[in-house]
């Protein structure tokens, strides 16, 4: 929740409370699917699947899965390391998400986001979970390049201007 509130800071002290995301299911899930607690799992839809870490709880209702999607970061984004928790544990469910709504009568398509604010409608989408193989990697998929954090910056640029940013910020 925390990420969400601040987009224009990358508050430093966030990333030690949370620098990933989990996938929350119910436990009921979990035994179903022959999977523990903490254990990598994909996340499948017909638009795509991700693979990320699962936590349990039983605040999740048995057919649903929830998380944090703001967490998830690519690489490099926000000047990070390209291998911060945020873009090898994190992950964004946008990829098992549709642009798209379904076709009505009229063959019209309508965009699958929320008409404020744009954001993409990932509650809506039915998906499988399941246990990732042995051997698989110990990191989200799918896996990107590194983005630049500034376009025309190096990495070494980038980073002494979120540093200079911080400095102000807390007055050091």
């Amino acid at each position: 929740m925390a990420m969400y509130h601040s987009w224009d800071s990358q508050n430093a002290w966030l990333r030690q409370i949370h620098a990933h995301n989990y996938l929350f299911v119910n436990p009921l899930l979990g035994r179903a699917q022959g999977f523990k607690d903490d254990d990598w799992v994909w996340v499948e839809s017909p638009h795509g699947k991700v693979r990320c870490m699962c936590r349990f709880s039983e605040a999740v209702e048995p057919g649903t899965v929830w998380t944090w999607n703001a967490i998830g970061k690519a690489k490099g984004a926000w000047a990070l390391s390209p291998k911060a928790n945020e873009s090898q544990k994190g992950f964004l469910l946008n990829h098992v998400i549709s642009e798209e709504l379904p076709a009505h009568d009229a063959g019209d398509h309508l965009s699958n986001s929320d008409p404020v604010t744009g954001q993409a409608a990932w509650f809506d989408v039915r998906v499988r979970v399941y246990k990732a193989e042995e051997g698989e990697p110990k990191q989200s998929a799918p896996q990107f390049e590194a983005v630049p954090s500034y376009p025309g910056m190096d990495e070494k640029q980038a980073k002494r201007r979120w540093q200079g940013y911080f400095a102000g910020m807390f007055g050091k």
